[in-house]
C-alpha cells in the first residue's frame, strides 16, 4: 500500500510541475501583452484565450499535488477532539464523499473531451482545439480521485492500526486528545 501511495504521489509531483509551468506561462503572457501594447500599441492577439487555456492547465494540474501535500483545507478543529474510532471514521466518510465527487467530475471531464473532439470545439480567436485541455483536466481529476482513495484507505486502516494512525495524524496535522493527556487507550 505504501508503494502505491509513493507512486501516485510522485505522479502528482509531475502534475505539480505542469501546474507551475502553466502559472509561469500566464505571468509571461500578461507581461509581454502589456509591454507590447504600451511600447508598440500591438498586444498579443488572443492573449485572453492563451491565459484562459494556461489557467485550465495550472489549476487542474495543481489539485492532486495539493492533496499529496495535504494543502487542502480540512476542518479538523472539531473531529480531532473525538475518540480515535469516531475521529477516523468521520474523516473516512467525508473522504469517501470526496472520492465519489471527484471521480464523477473526472468522468464528466472525460465525456466533455469526447464531445469536444467530435464537435471540433475550439477557441474563438486563435482556434485552439479544446479537447487537449479537457483531457488534461480529466487526467488530473482522476489522479486526484486516486490520491483521495489511497488517503481514504489509509484513514480506515488507521482505525485499527497504531502505525497508520500516526501517519494519518501527522498527514492531517491533528492534535490528538491522547497526545495531550498521554492516554493511548480508546
Amino acid at each position: 500500500m505504501d508503494i502505491i501511495k509513493r507512486i501516485v504521489y510522485r505522479c502528482s509531483s509531475g502534475l505539480g510541475a505542469v501546474s507551475a509551468v502553466g502559472y509561469i506561462a500566464i505571468i509571461l503572457i500578461c507581461i509581454f501583452d502589456v509591454l507590447l501594447e504600451k511600447l508598440f500599441s500591438s498586444p498579443i492577439q488572443g492573449s485572453y484565450e492563451l491565459v484562459e487555456r494556461c489557467m485550465v492547465v495550472a489549476v487542474f494540474a495543481s489539485f492532486a499535488y495539493a492533496q499529496a501535500k495535504k494543502a487542502h483545507i480540512n476542518m479538523m478543529i472539531l473531529i480531532e477532539r473525538f475518540p480515535r474510532f469516531t475521529r477516523l471514521f468521520s474523516l473516512g466518510l467525508t473522504s469517501i464523499l470526496s472520492v465519489g465527487a471527484t471521480g464523477y467530475t473526472a468522468y464528466a471531464a472525460w465525456t466533455q473531451t469526447g464531445t469536444a473532439m467530435r464537435m471540433s470545439m475550439q477557441t474563438g480567436i486563435l482556434h485552439i482545439p479544446l479537447w487537449p485541455f479537457y483531457l488534461l483536466e480529466s487526467i488530473a481529476l482522476y489522479l486526484l480521485a486516486l490520491i483521495l482513495l489511497v488517503d481514504t484507505i489509509f484513514v480506515f486502516v488507521a482505525i485499527k492500526s497504531d502505525k497508520f494512525n500516526e501517519l494519518v495524524t501527522e498527514d492531517y496535522g491533528m492534535i490528538l486528545p491522547e497526545a495531550k493527556t498521554g492516554d493511548t487507550t480508546d
